[in-house]
């Protein structure tokens, strides 16, 4: 499965289409306009710019300017292959068709009570993002007003390697002592999962465009109490706190300095500890260097 790659129109257009849900391209084909201002009646996406109707399938039902005469088949709406699975929409922006199911967490449904989901968007590139989550030791040094007996000393760092799965763990250990246990594993292409001071969620990092991205956490209360609803309010609480505070203003303004802008194997000198980030800038460099071979070979083809 190849790295996300940004989508080259610049944006996407989440619809829903007699219940299913589909993706396609912020773009209507007769103009340019932004579909996503349109409306979706009678099953079919409306531009707002002609009112020209497009059917699920992407095709020209409707030109209000012409109504008697067949659309041409170039006015199609592109779209991208899209499934829903653990309660989030999956987006395929590779060539030709996935294969599998997304990537998940089989222990992670989504369905314990204590649970909470939202987004965040980051002035990053979505490759170091990724290769940031692999990184929990820069905490006492930006995060630590949140928790001063974190230390950020790495002990016991282990990676394993399946496939092209990546599980990490380790420790930080303080000044006195004190032990943080923590686990950190990546689903290509794009979805980690964090075990560190209490947490236990995830997070999945999609390129909105080159210095953009779009991220999405569901975090996982290990306390479950009763009523079930306080449980629910405190992993909405903690989500709410990890995104307004932790990240908004304590990690962000960091990762946006970052530099180079993508992830890439020799931009950054690496450390024993930074073997789980070192792991996915490797995978994700063969991935690009598959695509271009592909690319390369489909050319000499034509």
């Amino acid at each position: 499965m190849p790295p996300p790659q940004v989508d080259p129109s610049g944006s996407v257009n989440l619809l829903a289409f007699q219940g299913r849900v589909q993706v396609a391209d912020d773009r209507c084909p007769h103009k340019g306009a932004r579909m996503s201002r349109g409306r979706v009646c009678d099953g079919a996406l409306v531009c707002p710019y002609h009112g020209f109707r497009f059917d699920g399938a992407g095709r020209c039902t409707h030109m209000p300017v012409d109504p008697e005469q067949a659309p041409p088949r170039s006015m199609r709406l592109s779209g991208w292959s899209t499934r829903e699975a653990n309660a989030l929409v999956w987006v395929w922006v590779g060539t030709g068709q996935p294969t599998g199911d997304p990537p998940w967490f089989d222990d992670l449904r989504g369905d314990r009570p204590a649970s909470a989901a939202g987004a965040l968007v980051y002035d990053v590139h979505y490759s170091r993002l990724i290769e940031s989550n692999f990184d929990v030791y820069h905490f006492p040094f930006v995060d630590g007003s949140i928790d001063p007996g974190v230390g950020g000393r790495v002990v016991d760092p282990q990676v394993r390697v399946d496939g092209e799965a990546i599980y990490t763990t380790g420790a930080l250990v303080s000044a006195k002592g004190t032990r943080t246990p923590f686990a950190i594993d990546f689903l290509p292409p794009n979805l980690q999962r964090l075990r560190f001071a209490g947490i236990d969620g995830i997070i999945i990092s999609t390129p909105i465009d080159a210095r953009r991205t779009w991220a999405f956490g569901r975090y996982e209360q290990s306390l479950v109490t009763r009523p079930v609803f306080l449980s629910r309010w405190l992993a909405a609480a903690a989500l709410w706190f990890e995104w307004n505070v932790v990240q908004s203003r304590q990690d962000m303004p960091m990762l946006s300095t970052l530099d180079p802008i993508e992830a890439a194997p020799g931009a950054c000198v690496w450390v024993r500890a930074d073997a789980g980030a070192a792991r996915y800038v490797q995978w994700r460099a063969r991935q690009q260097r598959r695509a271009e071979l592909e690319t390369a070979r489909a050319s000499t083809a034509v």
